[in-house]
């Protein structure tokens, strides 16, 4: 699973402007320090704005800023309004699809379903401004990065 690009963006421009909460930002300002296309930019910025994560403020001196439920927004909130329903598989989705018979729930459903519960509550449990507020240093990885494993089987 990975997130779509203008997710990651999404991400970024609201860690963006939490940093920057006492001014308004300008969007061309921001898609520069971002290294995003201005064009691009206000794509997800329009999303935010439908989301009521960010507001606009018309003027000379205008711009961006976090709206007060942003403080609040969870990296679900954020992943749903970019991408939709988190789902690790159609069969955990809503609409359940599944070849198989309606009560006949095989183990790999059962064992996507767990997965994809723990990862919407851990979703859930993080907002988006909480890494601003963690320290800068980082610990020591715990487990072999992904990339080290076989891609071959």
């Amino acid at each position: 699973m990975q997130l779509q690009i203008t997710t990651d963006y999404a991400i970024r421009i609201v860690s963006y402007l939490a940093q920057h909460k006492d001014q308004l930002v300008t969007a061309r300002s921001m898609a520069s320090e971002l290294g995003i296309t201005y064009q691009y930019s206000m794509k997800v910025i329009n999303q935010l704005k439908k989301g009521s994560l960010i507001d606009s403020v018309q003027g000379c001196n205008g711009g961006y800023k976090l709206t007060d439920s942003a403080a609040r927004a969870t990296f679900y909130d954020l992943i749903c309004l970019m991408e939709g329903e988190v789902r690790f598989n159609r069969c955990v989705g809503k609409n359940k699809f599944c070849k198989r018979p309606p009560k006949e729930l095989c183990d790999i459903h059962q064992a996507l379903q767990e997965l994809q519960d723990d990862f919407i509550k851990e979703l859930k449990n993080r907002r988006v401004v909480d890494p601003l507020t963690k320290e800068k240093t980082l610990k020591p990885a715990a487990v072999m990065p992904m990339d080290e494993f076989s891609q071959t089987g």
